[in-house]
Order: structure tokens, then C-alpha cells, then sequence
């Protein structure tokens, strides 16, 4: 079916939209304002806000226009900590009666009308499909990281790469297109004149799911940890991974959002050193679940090594070839990242031996608020 139709013959179930937010409250507002601007908006809004000491976001979603028949719910989370306020975002959608749960990341911009209708689509209509991501457009790297030389560098993927070491030691070269290797890296779909792509993972910055193919295993204390210690790259990649293990994933090239760089990332480091060690420690974790709930095999372990020891070349070469201290300070980063994901992999007792969360989380929720829409809507 086509998603236009999608408007007037929706089945009969509940669209929830989830905003995980950090210190972004007029980000989020906005992005608020552009979702109830499309043909298809939710049933219930939810925001689950990682600074709710501020007060900030509460404020601005007290004065944001929205329609009564929408349901909007705030969250103030007990950590800013995305992969957990994603947790909390189901919980809250999960109780709310929903069955479809669209994630968008606080600081996108919607100008396609259509394109929440369309992500959403085949998830009613698609047997078997059970996520969807989309396109997301991106602004100039070189402005929003002109102070972040190591953020730069990889954005414009200006390396020196050594063609040699890529066939030796690549992981990607068999994967197919829209694949994932067992290190975590993705491979894009191709545009074949197809409005939907099958995938094998979905993008964080849009993200819909079927409720029923969520549940608890979907979500891990071990990548709570990993994102509390700012290491938690590709937190999206695990949620996707495992829901993907019971249905299909697409990639709907007909859906556009944007993404102006109006913010520097705050769910992982980005000074050198550290970004070098969260890229590369977090890849144990994403190695780990690289099955869904079925546990890694010799052959995944094999090529998790490749990985790293083929990007730790390429750094060093990257580094020496083309001297700044930001490159040698991210090749340290990653080498020291690769090491501790060998031999000390990422736990939650390890990370974070502190904290229960799935009781923090049972706090949390018992805070949420359901905010009245303004009088001027009623």
C-alpha cells in the first residue's frame, strides 16, 4: 500500500514518537512542532529528557501547540544516558498502549510532510517487518566540527587508506549492500528505483519498530554501562540488531529528515583520545550481539581482531603520513580501545557496578507527566 494512504486507512493501532534529549530543549521544541506538521502524527508523544534538573524542556514543551487528541508524555530520565532513555521511551510507549514506537533523534528537522507516514507505512501494511530507518540528510562538517579536528576527519573520511591493508584486512568486502560486518560496520543500501531497501540495521536518528517484536532482551544493562562511560557508538546498531532477529528491516528511501550539525555530539566523546577509544571499545559490544541473542562465533570473533588491527594501521599510517596532534592522539585512542575490547570486554558490572537500572528505570517512570495541551488548542 502506498503511504498516502496510510492517513485515512490506518489500522486501528497506536502511534507513539519518542525524543531522547540532552541538554537540546529548543532543539527538541522545535522538532516537537515539525512532527505534529505531518500527515500522520502520534497518538502519544514522549520525551524523555537526560537534564530534567534544568527545567528547560518541561518549559518549552509546555508551550510548544499541540493537538488534544494527542496524548504527550515527559519522562524526566535519572541519566543522560541515550541507550537507556530509549529503554525508558519503550517502557513509557509500552504503557501508553502503542503499537508502533518511531524514535527520532532531538535535533532533526522534518520539511517532507509525508515522511513519519512513510517510515511508519510498512510496518502496517508489510508482513514480516518488524523496523525502518530512512534517510537522513546532514549539513557542512566542516562548520559544525571546525573546532573537533578528530569529529572532521571522519566525517570527510579524508584518510590515506592503504588499498593493500583494506583486502587483507577488511571485514566489509563479502557483506552485502545494506549488510553489517561482524565488527559493526555498515554497509549502505543502493537505490534501485525501490522506495523500501531491505537492511540488516537501522539508523539511531530514525528508527521505527513494531512494539510486539520489542521487549526486555532488546535492551542491555551492558550497553547502559557502555553509554555511561561515554563509549556507547553504535547503540543503535545493538537495538536494531536484536530486533531484526525476529523480522525484517527496511530502509525507506522515500523518507527524508534532516540534519542540520546545529550541535556537537553529546551521547559519546569528542576529544580526540576518547572518540578514538569509544570508536573502538564500543565495537566489542556490537561484536558480542552481532547475532541477536545468539551468541558470536569463532569466524566472528576472527574478524573482530581484522578490524582492529586493519583500522589501528590505518591510523598510525594516517598519522604519520599526514602529521597533527589529533591524529596520533585518535590512533593512541583507538589502540587502546581495541586492546580493552580484546581483553576486558564491556560489562555492566564492570563499567558501572553501582547502578541497578532497570530499578532506576522503575523511578524514573513513576515521575512521568502527561501534560495538558494549552487552552488555546482545546
Amino acid at each position: 500500500m502506498e503511504g498516502s494512504k496510510l492517513a485515512t486507512e490506518r489500522r486501528n493501532e497506536r502511534l507513539a514518537v519518542c525524543i531522547p534529549t540532552y541538554k537540546r530543549a529548543h532543539l527538541a521544541a522545535r522538532l516537537v512542532g515539525d512532527v505534529f506538521g505531518q500527515t500522520v502524527q502520534p497518538d502519544v508523544l514522549i520525551v524523555v529528557d537526560g537534564d530534567p534538573a534544568s527545567g528547560e524542556v518541561r518549559g518549552e514543551l509546555e508551550r510548544v501547540l499541540y493537538p488534544p487528541n494527542c496524548q504527550v508524555v515527559y519522562v524526566p530520565s535519572n541519566h543522560a544516558n541515550l541507550a537507556y532513555q530509549r529503554y525508558l521511551g519503550w517502557r513509557t510507549a509500552k504503557q501508553c498502549g502503542c503499537e508502533i514506537l518511531l524514535y527520532l533523534d532531538d535535533d532533526l528537522r522534518i520539511e517532507q510532510p509525508d515522511a513519519v507516514e512513510k517510515v511508519i507505512t510498512p510496518l502496517f501494511w508489510e508482513s514480516g517487518v518488524v523496523g525502518v530507518t530512512a534517510n537522513i540528510v546532514c549539513g557542512n562538517p566542516a562548520e559544525k566540527f571546525a573546532g573537533e579536528p578528530a569529529l572532521l576527519d571522519r566525517a570527510v573520511k579524508r584518510r590515506l587508506d592503504d588499498p593493500l591493508l583494506v583486502r587483507l584486512l577488511g571485514a566489509g568486502r563479502n557483506v552485502p549492500l545494506g549488510g553489517l560486518t561482524a565488527s559493526g560496520h555498515r554497509r549502505a543500501p543502493r537505490l534501485d528505483g525501490q522506495s523500501y531497501a531491505q537492511v540488516e540495521w537501522l539508523r539511531g536518528g530514525v528508527m521505527a519498530y513494531r512494539m510486539d517484536a520489542l521487549d526486555e532482551d532488546c535492551f542491555s544493562d551492558d550497553l547502559f554501562a557502555l553509554c555511561f562511560v561515554h563509549c556507547g557508538l553504535g547503540e543503535d546498531t545493538f537495538l536494531s540488531r536484536r530486533v531484526g532477529s525476529r523480522g525484517r528491516l527496511l530502509f525507506a528511501f522515500c523518507a527524508t529528515f534532516l540534519h542540520p550539525d546545529e550541535d556537537l555530539p553529546k551521547a559519546y566523546p569528542i576529544a580526540a583520545y576518547r572518540f578514538g577509544y569509544a570508536s573502538a571499545y564500543s565495537r566489542r559490544l556490537l561484536n558480542d550481539n552481532y547475532r541477536g541473542l545468539e551468541p558470536p562465533r569463532l569466524s566472528d570473533r576472527l574478524a573482530l581482531v581484522k578490524s582492529y588491527v586493519g583500522t589501528a594501521l590505518l591510523e598510525w599510517s594516517n598519522a604519520l603520513l599526514r602529521p597533527k596532534r589529533h591524529r596520533f592522539a585518535y590512533a593512541w585512542g583507538y589502540t587502546k580501545g581495541a586492546f580493552d575490547g580484546l581483553f576486558r570486554p564491556p560489562t555492566a558490572k564492570r563499567l558501572a557496578p553501582g547502578i541497578d537500572w532497570r530499578a532506576d528505570a522503575e523511578k524514573a517512570l513513576a515521575t512521568m507527566a502527561v501534560l495538558a495541551p494549552r487552552e488555546d488548542l482545546a
